[in-house]
């Protein structure tokens, strides 16, 4: 797998698989239906095609893994900043957070009692939803 840390976020992300420390949740079921980069913002769109959250966000591509801050300023998560490790490879994009803290992940995966949820996004149309990338 080629993983690159690069600023060309930019586009329509859906996402194909996700978990919370290892445990695997039903993509279906997510909140995001697209994720949609431009620049240094991002808007999440729900399955009604309602944005639900937007706001900026701040790579640091010299960094190992590759940071990334999620600053939210509309929906549940504005006002608060969430600290990001990103995968890039190709077409494909896995974010991972920590749940419950501001503590940045030094990984993929958690440690000790660590609660993290991890999302991979495949880059798409825009409009084009999950269902149609899995189904």
């Amino acid at each position: 797998m080629s993983v690159q840390c690069s600023p060309n976020l930019n586009g329509t992300w859906v996402p194909v698989a996700a978990n919370v420390s290892g445990r695997e949740l039903v993509v279906a079921e997510l909140r995001v239906a697209q994720l949609i980069i431009e620049s240094q913002t991002y808007r999440i769109v729900d399955r009604r095609d309602r944005v639900v959250d937007c706001g900026e966000l701040k790579l640091n591509d010299t960094a190992v893994p590759c940071a990334l801050d999620i600053i939210g300023l509309e929906g549940p998560y504005a006002g608060k900043q969430m600290r990001a490790i990103i995968e890039l490879d190709g077409d494909r994009l896995c974010v991972c957070y920590d749940l419950e803290g501001q503590q940045r992940p030094r990984t993929m995966q958690p440690s000790g009692d660590q609660l993290l949820l991890s999302i991979t996004y495949v880059r798409t149309e825009p409009g084009l939803h999950a269902c149609a990338l899995l189904c």
